[in-house]
């Protein structure tokens, strides 16, 4: 049962993640298509905060995936 409820908060944790790295994709998006002068610092914060997210999801989604085959 426990671990059907941690299973549950790691898929949750994952849909959460999901959402950020699509947000922040659209706000570099924008970003670029705004034409005008990128602030090179906030384009770093963005493109960091993107791969932070990329990271924890490669992290959520390894711990889920021997969930699903056992």
């Amino acid at each position: 049962m426990d671990n059907k409820n941690n299973l549950s908060k790691l898929q949750l944790r994952l849909c959460e993640l999901k959402l950020e790295e699509r947000r922040l994709n659209l706000e570099m998006k924008n970003l670029v298509n705004q034409n005008k002068t990128v602030d090179f610092f906030q384009a770093k914060q963005l493109s960091s905060s993107r791969q932070g997210v990329k990271t924890k999801i490669k992290s959520v989604e390894s711990k889920i995936i021997p969930n699903i085959i056992a």
